[in-house]
């Protein structure tokens, strides 16, 4: 019989494990479907936050909730969920944040977010929120989950990120629902703006705290002020607005009548000192006409115009002395002011004190012609008064003003004055030495184009007042001193006149305090000393004192009548002249020669168209005398010519009057008549032609012949060409008859 039981078991053993696996698998579907509707509901419900599992048709909630609100809403939002029978609760609450804190710190390109936020799903939002605000931006997280976010959160984060890149480095910081901001704007233009844009559309749960929005950091950080005469420009940067506000308004009350300009950013970076800095340069534009200052820093850049002469002193003595603090001038190019009337005059004292008043073109014009002052007026007193302005003549004005000082270095006491072109000196010599400089300066031509309008310098006062006029062999030499060009010019025309060609040695220097009558004395003086041989005329003060020899006693008489009959009064006379020996006889042939030599240096001359022997020529004839005298064996022949004005008898009885004349005079100075033979010969012996004025002069002419008693015609015809000497009127052809 079949065992039917021995077969089912197995069956139903198969059969019922079957079943339980075909349940077990129907149940985990279910599961995962739950699970997964679950979690689409929470998400729905905005409760990401939120996980769960399933067991049969129970739910348990697992994860961290932000809030109690947010663990009720989850169980509610899974027990909505179809096909779940029952919801557990296993979640777990964030802590709680007290004060909840959130900050954004920006520093250039990287940003980082740290504090407190409610939850992962906020977290995701937020740091895409930053990276839209900041695209380029490396942003770290260091956001922490907590509760007790305020209601103004999720608006303020969103605030403040749309706001953030008005900024270059900031930290902005919410506390529970309290917004503070610290930073530096991103560039002057925005500086404002990022002030300005925290506090409005600020959402309405958040309360504003401290917003300290620092401007940019300028570098360099540069400031300037131009003034043009009608505006000033402010412009570049200034640390805070109190600072751009306190310029503007140092730059009205400097400026009233301007127009003032703001182009001024605010800026951070500013130096120490900028503040006081700033305004000391725009005191410096009331001085200008039109200008400006500029600051690199604390490094001073000036230029401009000055407004008149004092106001370039103000600014140059403003900016050369002391400075606030930190400030330098590295550039100063001020113009000075035009000055219609431009001269300068240098004055100096009797005490040796020495002013100097005018104008310059620039300082080192200035420095310069000071320095020449310590070396022109070693040991005296310096006031030096001199300005600086524009408008200088167009010549070498420098050169012309230190002509001006060497001039006045010349003077003992005066002044020494310089217009556009004129020069003017008067006073007193320093030294005689100093005064002929100064006459032979003031007679060329001026330098730098200078025209002389006046000169009256007088020179040094002396005592005593020496003048000596010497007699040598070779030469007459004047020394001592006179008192003028004119007084020199006469005695030097005095000495020609009585020395003929002699070699005159000309020492005389100027000097004050001659004595009165010094002229007319130093004229009888010079006359006296014509007479001798050798010796001196001295005149000291008051005194004059003549010494010497003479060459006869005819010519020490004459000496003397002279000095009696022409000296003027007033001075005390000393004559001492010996009558010289008579020198070694020589031959003819030497007498000839030596003769020759005494008249190759003087002129016979007569007064007029008369046969009076002219007084100048009286030293000239004493040296014939005493030249013939030495040769006394030979005989001479004093022949007189003329030119041919006139008629020829009447130049033949001239020539024949002059010729006597001559004798009467050799007579009288010691020489025998028997020696002498007078011969007018007039106008038929010329040696030029009678056409011009220098032939006629030529014509006119006194000439010496000698002969040995014993030899007569050839030696007499050669001593006679060999001694040959014109004739020379003390007045002109006309005044004479031409003869």
């Amino acid at each position: 019989m079949l065992n039917w039981r021995r077969w089912i078991r197995p069956g139903l053993v198969m059969t019922g494990l079957l079943a339980v696996f075909a349940v077990f698998l129907r149940s985990g579907a279910v599961e995962e479907d739950l699970i997964a509707r679950a979690l689409q509901h929470l998400a729905a419900d905005g409760q990401n936050w939120a996980t769960v599992d399933v067991s049969g048709r129970t739910v348990t909630v697992h994860g961290t909730a932000p809030s109690t609100e947010a663990q009720e809403a989850a169980i509610e939002s899974a027990a909505d969920v179809a096909g779940v029978s029952r919801v557990s609760d296993a979640s777990d609450l964030l802590p709680i944040a007290s004060p909840y804190f959130w900050s954004v710190r920006k520093a250039g390109s990287v940003l980082t977010l740290v504090g407190f936020v409610p939850s992962e799903g906020f977290r995701t939002s937020l740091l895409a929120a930053a990276r839209r605000a900041m695209p380029a931006a490396e942003i770290h997280d260091q956001l922490q989950l907590a509760r007790g976010a305020p209601a103004s959160f999720n608006g303020g984060t969103s605030f403040v990120l749309d706001r953030l890149k008005t900024l270059a480095d900031a930290t902005v910081t919410m506390t529970d629902a309290t917004l503070a901001v610290s930073g530096v704007a991103a560039d002057p233009a925005a500086f404002a703006a990022s002030r300005n844009i925290f506090r409005v559309d600020v959402p309405a749960q958040l309360t504003l705290g401290p917003i300290d929005i620092l401007p940019p950091r300028a570098d360099p950080f540069v400031w300037s002020a131009s003034y043009d005469g009608s505006r000033v420009t402010l412009a570049g940067y200034a640390p805070n607005e109190i600072i751009e506000d306190s310029l503007l308004s140092t730059a009205r009350r400097a400026l009233p009548g301007a127009t003032v300009v703001d182009d001024m950013n605010v800026a951070s970076g500013a130096p120490d000192g900028f503040a006081d800095a700033a305004a000391f340069a725009i005191g410096a534009l009331t001085r200008f006409e039109n200008g400006g200052v500029a600051l690199d820093g604390m490094n001073l850049d000036i230029s401009g115009t000055a407004k008149t002469v004092d106001d370039y002193e103000s600014v140059e003595a403003a900016f050369a002395g002391a400075l606030p603090r930190g400030m330098r001038v590295v550039s100063s190019a001020i113009a000075p002011a035009t000055v219609a009337s431009y001269g300068w005059r240098g004055e100096r004292a009797a005490d040796g004190t020495v002013t100097l008043v005018g104008y310059v073109p620039t300082p080192e014009a200035k420095r310069d012609l000071a320095g020449l002052a310590k070396e022109l007026f070693v040991g005296s007193s310096v006031t030096d008064n001199v300005r600086i302005a524009a408008g200088e003549p167009r010549i070498d004005w420098i050169g012309a003003i230190k002509f001006s000082m060497s001039q006045l270095a010349r003077l003992g006491r005066g002044s020494v004055v310089l217009g556009e072109r004129q020069f003017s000196i008067e006073g007193e010599a320093a030294s005689p030495q100093a005064y002929t400089d100064m006459l032979r300066a003031n007679a060329q031509t001026l330098p730098s184009n200078l025209e002389l309008e006046s000169a009256d310098v007088t020179p040094p006062r002396v005592s005593p007042f020496r003048f000596v006029a010497s007699r040598k062999p070779d030469a007459v030499t004047l020394d001592g001193y006179v008192s003028s060009e004119d007084e020199h010019e006469s005695i030097v025309s005095e000495v020609k006149s009585k020395f003929g060609g002699v070699r005159l040695v000309d020492n005389l220097i100027f000097a004050s305090g001659a004595p009165d009558g010094f002229r007319d004395a130093a004229t009888v003086a010079v006359a006296a000393v014509s007479r001798l041989a050798g010796g001196h005329s001295e005149i000291s003060d008051g005194t004059i004192n003549i010494a010497g020899n003479a060459y006869h006693a005819g010519a020490a008489g004459a000496v003397v009548d002279e000095i009696g009959e022409a000296m003027p009064g007033g001075f005390d006379v000393a004559v001492s002249i010996m009558v010289r020996q008579p020198a070694q006889p020589v031959t003819p042939l030497r007498c000839r020669d030596l003769l020759q030599k005494v008249l190759t240096v003087g002129r016979i001359e007569f007064d007029g168209g008369k046969a009076d022997v002219s007084e100048d020529s009286f030293g000239i004839l004493d040296r014939v005398a005493a030249t013939i005298e030495r040769c006394p064996d030979a005989m001479v022949e004093v022949g007189a010519h003329t030119d041919a004005d006139g008629s020829t008898q009447g130049n033949l009885n001239l020539s024949q009057e002059r010729a006597d004349a001559i004798v009467e005079f050799l007579v009288d100075a010691g020489i025998r008549r028997e020696r002498l033979t007078a011969v007018g010969y007039g106008e038929a012996k010329p040696i030029r032609d009678n056409d011009s004025p220098e032939g006629k002069a030529a014509n006119r002419r006194i000439e010496f012949a000698l002969t040995a008693a014993e030899a007569v015609g050839s030696t007499a015809e050669s001593a006679s060409e060999a001694t040959g000497i014109e004739e020379e009127n003390a007045e002109t052809d006309e005044e004479a008859g031409g003869r």
